[in-house]
């Protein structure tokens, strides 16, 4: 297969957190890696999550965001549910297909002592349970599927999900760095996958390559960015880049939306509230925010 190759550094330039997407030896490999750190800063700052919640729900969605890139369509969402026996309880993550997602913890402020290697211990955090990927598709039935963790590191399980439930040969790395002030220092990750009709020798050098690398975190602390990360995890491999997608934390909740959900209480509770003089509070529990409706506008909602 013949690829023209399209130069995107200018792209790159204006970017801060992005996706990249791309294709090796002869199509033989799809490929996507991102930089993230804004998106899981923006995170931490709308939960206050503790250094081991923003790693593990940084994980997941930068992983729902390379996910979400997968897909043609701007009305698909992809939406990834981790639920353990960990503290941390349980994480949710949507994500479309422009590299915006929103997520969140169900319980944000965990911490735990380090790994013997001083690494945060998300296993721990997230312990035994079950990853759920549903694809929801306009005009068509959600597609789901479930398998059980195998670690609670999140790049682990995904890597397992693909490859049951997907059934398609994948690698997927995602770290987020910590700093001693717990903001973010380093947040990203890759998803590499084998396409049906490779061949044996593009495993090979596939494997090799991936077993030089130590972590995402220490590739990002050595400054690659997306593209470099690629060019190293697919060296050898004829790597050729053919999108740039910009990624962010984005949460698609208003006013309006907040109406629609008090709205759903039914006019007698809106009446009730009205006549006490009551003020709704809509909570969103994707970024945090509080959704505020006088009296007035409860009245408005009955018209």
């Amino acid at each position: 297969m013949e690829t023209d190759v399209i130069d995107f550094s200018d792209a790159r330039m204006r970017l801060g957190d992005h996706i990249v997407r791309g294709v090796a030896a002869d199509g033989m490999v799809r490929a996507f890696a991102i930089t993230a750190k804004d998106t899981v800063q923006t995170a931490h700052e709308n939960h206050g999550t503790s250094p081991l919640v923003s790693a593990a729900l940084g994980r997941l969605m930068m992983a729902g965001q390379m996910m979400g890139v997968m897909y043609k369509s701007d009305d698909e969402l992809i939406t990834l549910t981790v639920r353990g026996d960990g503290p941390i309880g349980g994480l949710t993550v949507t994500a479309n297909n422009r590299g915006q997602v929103k997520g969140f913890a169900n319980h944000p402020n965990v911490w735990l002592s380090l790994k013997a290697d001083e690494h945060l211990d998300v296993g721990s955090g997230v312990g035994k349970g079950t990853l759920s990927v549903v694809v929801d598709r306009p005009g068509a039935m959600p597609y789901s599927s479930q398998v059980e963790l195998v670690s609670g590191e999140i790049g682990e399980d995904l890597t397992y999900y693909f490859a049951v439930s997907d059934q398609i040969p994948t690698s997927v790395g995602v770290g987020v760095l910590v700093d001693t002030d717990t903001s973010i220092r380093q947040a990203g990750g890759f998803i590499v996958q084998l396409m049906p009709g490779h061949l044996d020798f593009v495993v090979d050098q596939l494997e090799e390559n991936l077993s030089k690398v130590t972590s995402v975190t220490d590739l990002l602390e050595a400054g690659m960015s997306p593209t470099d990360m690629l060019h190293h995890v697919l060296r050898d491999m004829d790597y050729q880049e053919l999108e740039v997608v910009p990624a962010e934390f984005h949460c698609g909740c208003d006013d309006v939306r907040a109406g629609r959900a008090v709205a759903a209480l039914g006019e007698s509770t809106l009446r009730e509230m009205i006549e006490n003089g009551e003020t709704a509070e809509v909570y969103c529990h994707f970024c945090g925010k509080r959704h505020y409706l006088s009296p007035d506008e409860l009245h408005e909602l009955l018209g």
